[in-house]
């Protein structure tokens, strides 16, 4: 790939202006970059988080890349099942990924996280803190 390529792609926004997000948040500025990194072929899933803030209420949102708000602990089942979808329709270019916090990762999430990781899924989770 020509780095006029890579500059291309990278300058390209998918989490667009005009969210929610307070000024400098972390969160807003990690998922900017992980999706300037995979691109506009991703699936993002958010469990209950200030990520469900920022990107907006139904049905308007601050991504252009096609995202779905979960339960707290339905994050990881979540992206399971979408995984499990685009599998069926043959559709292998697509990356899944989790975004959630510390509550929706390593207390109520847990449970839902082990299980995805016991089934192997083949899914990209974040957990910010």
């Amino acid at each position: 790939m020509s780095a006029r390529k890579i500059f291309q792609e990278a300058s390209e926004e998918y989490v667009l202006p005009g969210n929610s997000a307070c000024q400098g948040c972390g969160s807003t500025l990690a998922l900017r970059w992980v999706l300037k990194a995979l691109g506009n072929k991703t699936v993002i899933v958010n469990p209950a988080s200030c990520g469900c803030v920022y990107v907006g209420l139904y049905p308007r949102t601050a991504l252009s890349v096609p995202y779905i708000q979960m339960a707290f602990a339905a994050g990881p089942a979540a992206a399971s099942g979408i995984v499990g979808g685009l599998d069926v329709q043959g559709k292998k270019d697509i990356t899944v990924v989790c975004w959630a916090g510390d509550g929706g990762t390593a207390d109520i999430g847990v449970s839902s996280l082990s299980g995805s990781a016991e089934r192997n899924t083949n899914y990209i989770y974040f957990c910010y803190d």
